[in-house]
């Protein structure tokens, strides 16, 4: 049987095969797209930083006015109970993602609309950036400004990220395309957070800038123990060509590395010496470092 046909996930308090969830054309998370979203993955098996994907679920979904959600407890056995529905999955795939999603529902039945569901990670791939890394390009393409929503949410609304991966597509295959805010400094991409290393710093934007990624607050955690000043402020276009290492942090992938901006190599296109300590630490956190 095909692995989408053996996927089970949860909509609206009911179990059922992958290819049947469904929402209406009059749910507002289709009509209007507000839809909240939290990724999350497993590591050996564990759902990794649990308590801060449930914080940042809970400020999007108030931010976004989704009422009358299950509470984060409820939310955390039914993301153990999606695991158990797709347990044979989960040991043939190893590791995977979990996706949750929360749109107002229909206006007519004032009642949200909840799915969860397995999503498969791209083992090769993630492999292949940490050890070698990913292009990076800077597009043209602006974040909405914080006067529309705020950018510390988790939403559906990603026609910005859509339009700037396209950009960075058509300049160079395979890579990433980096948002730009109003004045001209680095946002983040669409998979990712972005910090620079320069001179034994690690800089990232301000946090009401950005997506307040969970992988990089475990980041930051690490890079506190081992003692490497982590500031947050704009990078502009300058700050990040002359970078000495370029980090990317995100659910999927965990921590990986800039080889390249806008096809100027970084480090010459290798792993700094930061990036090691930073990612020989993620792996103990993780467990990725045992056999």
């Amino acid at each position: 049987m095909e692995p989408d046909k053996k996927r089970i996930g949860y909509l609206n308090g009911q179990w059922m095969p992958h290819t049947e969830m469904s929402i209406g054309i009059d749910d507002t998370g289709f009509r209007q797209s507000i839809t909240a979203v939290e990724r999350l993955r497993t590591y050996r098996g564990r759902i990794f930083a649990l308590d801060a994907h449930l914080r940042r679920w809970s400020w999007t979904t108030s931010k976004l006015a989704i009422d009358n959600l299950p509470d984060p407890e409820a939310i955390a056995s039914l993301l153990m109970e999606l695991i158990s529905e797709n347990s044979e999955l989960v040991e043939k795939e190893g590791d995977v993602g979990l996706t949750m999603f929360a749109t107002p529902g229909e206006p007519a039945k004032n009642q949200p609309t909840l799915g969860l569901h397995i999503n498969f990670l791209n083992h090769q791939s993630i492999e292949k950036h940490r050890n070698e890394g990913q292009p990076l390009i800077v597009t043209d393409v602006q974040q909405p400004a914080t006067t529309c929503w705020p950018r510390s949410i988790k939403t559906r609304s990603r026609v910005h990220y859509y339009l700037a991966d396209r950009f960075a597509a058509e300049h160079r295959p395979g890579s990433l395309g980096i948002l730009l805010d109003q004045d001209g400094s680095i946002t983040e991409t669409s998979t990712s957070n972005v910090a620079i290393v320069s001179n034994g710093e690690i800089y990232s934007p301000p946090g009401d800038r950005v997506l307040s990624g969970v992988t990089q607050l475990m980041i930051e955690i690490i890079a506190d123990d081992l003692g490497f000043p982590w500031l947050k402020r704009p990078i502009h276009l300058e700050n990040l060509m002359q970078a000495d290492e370029v980090l990317l942090m995100g659910t999927d992938g965990g921590l990986w590395f800039g080889n390249s901006v806008s096809n100027q190599n970084i480090n010459q296109g290798e792993p700094g010496p930061i990036y090691g300590k930073l990612c020989s630490e993620f792996d103990s956190m993780t467990g990725l470092g045992r056999n």
